[in-house]
């Protein structure tokens, strides 16, 4: 299979700006974050924790891209079968 380098550099861009949105969502979760009393700590500390999950796969992701990038003829793979 052949990935095309333009399709390539938009899967990275997206991959960038959807951890950045997540950071972003969980700066703003942060923000919300009820008394430790409060009955909605349990719902609230369970969005952080998948928020937090999320980023780190995106991170997982970019650190991918960024590996097949720098290697030689990253966008071209062979089929065996």
């Amino acid at each position: 299979m052949e990935i095309e380098v333009r399709r390539f550099m938009e899967l990275a861009i997206h991959v960038k700006l959807a951890s950045e949105a997540v950071l972003e969502a969980a700066r703003n979760l942060a923000s919300l974050k009820p008394d430790v009393n409060d009955a909605g700590t349990g719902p609230w500390r369970c969005a952080m924790d998948e928020l937090i999950a999320l980023n780190v796969e995106l991170g997982f992701m970019e650190r991918i891209l960024r590996t097949t990038a720098t290697v030689s003829h990253p966008l071209a793979t062979t089929a065996q079968g």
